[in-house]
């Protein structure tokens, strides 16, 4: 039987500190249930350059990538075994980009959080979350080091997730006998800086000092110094503290030297505040050698000490109790050969290098599963869709599996930006392409974004909205980040027709683009948007036309339009094909006889070439002129510029965003639907008018007369002449009932589902 892949990444040592120590037990580990591909990550030599950026690091962190890739790629399932950064701006970008870039080749991915406080790092802004959800989001296991208030498991929704605390090999260590009278040793052993609680070593040794009490210890502080300033604040203390024949520097030790240390030690004390502190390999190294510990009760040491006798745990940052505690033990020293038993017993059942292995082999055999699992549902997904597909032999006589499409909906946010259309529309081609069976659809979404029609899944979830300008830019184009519940889809659908960024990561791609209004808002109404918002729509469209591999649109008007946009930017030229849109009352039965009232509809927008404004002073001057007119229904927003003539109007009444079974209702009672817009991509509401018994006026040489005219050439007008606008209404008012009927048949023909989805399928 294979045996199953894991990638196994992680810091090893040089520098020594307990992450790199706890990965190296797992590097020199014979796992002989499984294949596992050891990769160090270097990036760190010494402590001095842990969590600070480098050049050097680039390189390296370009290597993992290619290298992690290469092998996730040659072993498909793979699990990727990784452990996230410090809560420090640079790893934590490099997670980033690493987790982002190769997480999505992965078949499972079991994260280990060794540094305590990267959750709540991340949480500490929008940006961070993003983020930290772009690389940590949904991983199928997490392996928790310390006990925090907030968990990675939690804050980043991992599927699922353990306690998971290292384990250290210590050798036998022989104490030595203590003469009565012989100095109390205390001794420190860790990273030497002011988190570790180095100068909480000193201050307390002052305590002990000015009572009196000095004399009979001896405190040896073992480790590196982490940077040259803190260095020199520590010894600088040290000598205005007199504390030359207290407290030593012993420098770094490591191998016999280090192990000496421990057997002349009689407690040892670590007053660590450390903020990624979790649990402390020196702890268990401590325990091992047979010492009383004295530390804080800090990240994850509560949890990792709980119910070990020797253990005295105190607040941080408290020398006082600290000197009271030690004086305790002095006076209790005749124990130590109790204290070393009891500290030995409690290394043993605890934190033996084998227990933190089988913790990992549970880990690997776990993630393993889920990973095989995936694997035989996207078999057992090619044979279902092989067994219900006979009619898509080729012609071998092979059956194909079915296409799977994922569809972007993040970008649509209904009511809160120009969606209604292109939301309706996005819903009923993907109930299309349902029915139609023999394909797979899945979706991403935001929090508050448009959603998939019912049944369709969904791949990502994000948990936070995207109404924001800069959440929804940065979910936009780094969206394709994010891990995927799903193995790769054969086609990435953005149905509002704009490309991340990164769209070399979402291929191959269609889009639907449905206009080119940004233009010519921005050639008509400058002052509409600002000149940083008109680049930055052209920007994404050039980029959508160079970088998409399929290009849709929603009528030959459209095509027009975005011909001369790619014309006028001098934009390679691509084939693009018409689609048209469905209607979503499609459903309802085109009702013969409809009971009308006495007014006309207009779907209300502040977007300038809505001509909402043109519309109600073309009204309002009419109703001066005494004109017999109907009420006129503005249903939506209307541009603040015209609220006097509003407001000073028997004519025009204002009433606020319907939900569509109120709007339903105002399409079947209102005489006329007005369309005055001087540009559209399809002009969807014409469509729902005429479906729901009512004829529409609109401006001619738009892309609603060219949908209209397979029914009819009546209802059009010209935006220069408001007699025309009126000329038509009448036009439109004298329709029968018949032809109105005969009319909404033909465009349910012409427009149906079936028809839409069957020439989206073909092009």
């Amino acid at each position: 039987m294979t045996k199953p892949h894991i990638l196994l990444m992680g810091q090893t040592p040089p520098p020594w500190h307990g992450q790199a120590v706890a990965t190296q037990i797992l590097f020199d580990h014979e796992w002989a249930d499984f294949e596992v591909h050891c990769l160090r990550m270097k990036f760190s030599e010494e402590m001095l350059e842990v969590g600070r950026f480098q050049w050097k690091k680039l390189v390296h962190l370009w290597e993992l990538i290619t290298s992690a890739r290469a092998i996730l790629k040659k072993h498909p399932g793979c699990v990727l075994f990784y452990p996230p950064a410090s809560a420090k701006w640079v790893p934590f970008l490099r997670d980033v980009v690493f987790l982002s870039l190769v997480r999505r080749n992965a078949g499972a991915t079991v994260f280990i959080f060794h540094a305590s406080g990267l959750a709540s790092f991340v949480q500490a802004s929008m940006l961070r979350r993003i983020m930290g959800w772009m690389a940590y989001g949904g991983a199928d296991l997490s392996l928790e080091v310390a006990i925090e208030a907030l968990p990675p498991s939690q804050a980043f929704a991992s599927k699922s997730a353990s306690w998971c605390p290292c384990g250290i090999e210590v050798p036998e260590v022989h104490r030595e006998s203590r003469r009565d009278g012989a100095p109390f040793q205390v001794l420190f052993v860790g990273s030497l800086q002011e988190g570790k609680g180095v100068l909480e070593i000193l201050k307390t040794a002052d305590v002990l000092k000015r009572a009196g009490h000095a004399s009979p210890f001896r405190f040896s502080i073992v480790g590196k110094w982490f940077s040259q300033e803190f260095e020199e604040e520590a010894r600088k203390l040290h000598r205005e503290l007199d504390l030359a024949d207290v407290v030593e520097f012993a420098g770094q030790l490591t191998g016999d030297d280090k192990w000496q240390a421990y057997a002349q030690a009689d407690v040892f004390f670590f007053p660590t505040h450390y903020a990624s502190e979790a649990t402390p390999i020196v702890l268990m190294e401590a325990l091992g050698s047979g010492l009383p510990l004295l530390s804080t009760q800090w990240a994850g040491i509560p949890a990792m000490l709980e119910g070990c006798p020797t253990a005295t745990l105190l607040p941080v940052k408290s020398p006082e109790q600290y000197a009271e505690a030690l004086l305790g033990l002095l006076r209790q020293r005749s124990r130590c050969a109790e204290w070393e038993v009891q500290s030995k017993t409690f290394y043993q059942n605890h934190y033996l290098p084998q227990r933190f292995i089988d913790r990992i082999a549970a880990a690997f055999r776990k993630a393993s599963s889920v990973s095989d699992k995936r694997e035989e549902a996207g078999q057992s997904f090619l044979v279902e869709e092989a067994s219900s597909l006979s009619s898509k032999e080729s012609d071998d006589g092979m059956l194909r599996y079915r296409m799977h499409i994922s569809a972007y909906l993040a970008d649509q946010n209904p009511g809160h930006d120009r969606s209604f259309g292109i939301s309706r529309m996005s819903r009923l081609v993907l109930e299309a392409l349902q029915k139609k069976g023999g394909i797979q659809i899945d979706t991403v979404v935001s929090k508050t974004s448009q959603r998939g029609p019912e049944n369709v899944s969904v791949n990502r979830s994000f948990p936070w909205g995207t109404r924001n300008k800069v959440v929804r830019f940065l979910t936009d184009h780094f969206h394709p980040l994010i891990p995927s519940r799903s193995v790769a889809p054969d086609i990435f659908y953005y149905p509002k027709g704009f490309l991340p960024f990164l769209s070399f990561l979402s291929r191959p791609s269609v889009v639907t683009i449905h206009d080119t209004i940004i233009q010519y808002d921005e050639d008509h109404f400058p002052d509409w948007r600002s000149r940083w918002e008109y680049g930055y729509w052209a920007m994404m469209l050039k980029h959508t036309l160079r970088r998409a591999d399929r290009i849709l649109t929603v009528s030959e008007s459209s095509k027009k339009q975005i011909l001369a946009f790619m014309e006028r930017h001098r934009l390679p030229s691509k084939e693009i094909a018409v689609t048209y849109e469905p209607c979503m009352y499609e459903s309802m039965p085109q009702p013969e006889c409809p009971n009308k009232k006495n007014f006309v509809i207009h779907l209300a927008s502040c977007e300038p070439h809505k001509m909402t404004s043109h519309l109600i002073r073309c009204w309002h001057e009419a109703e001066k002129e005494g004109r017999d007119l109907p009420m006129l229904h503005l249903i939506g927003s209307v541009p603040s510029e015209v609220s006097a003539l509003l407001a000073s109007s028997r004519s025009i009444v204002k009433r606020p965003f319907l939900e569509d079974e109120v709007l339903q209702v105002a399409y079947l009672e209102a005489k006329a639907l007005i369309l005055p817009s001087a540009i559209e991509g399809f002009g969807l509401p014409a469509l729902e008018a005429y479906y729901l018994g009512t004829p529409v006026c609109y401006v001619k040489g738009t892309s609603v007369e060219e949908v209209l005219s397979v029914a009819t050439q009546k209802g059009g007008f010209v935006l220069d002449d408001p007699q025309s606008l009126f000329a038509a209404l009448d036009v439109v008012f004298h329709m029968s009932e018949e032809e109105i009927y005969d009319c909404g048949q033909k465009l349910r023909a012409a427009y149906s589902s079936e028809v839409v989805e069957e020439v989206a399928g073909r092009r």
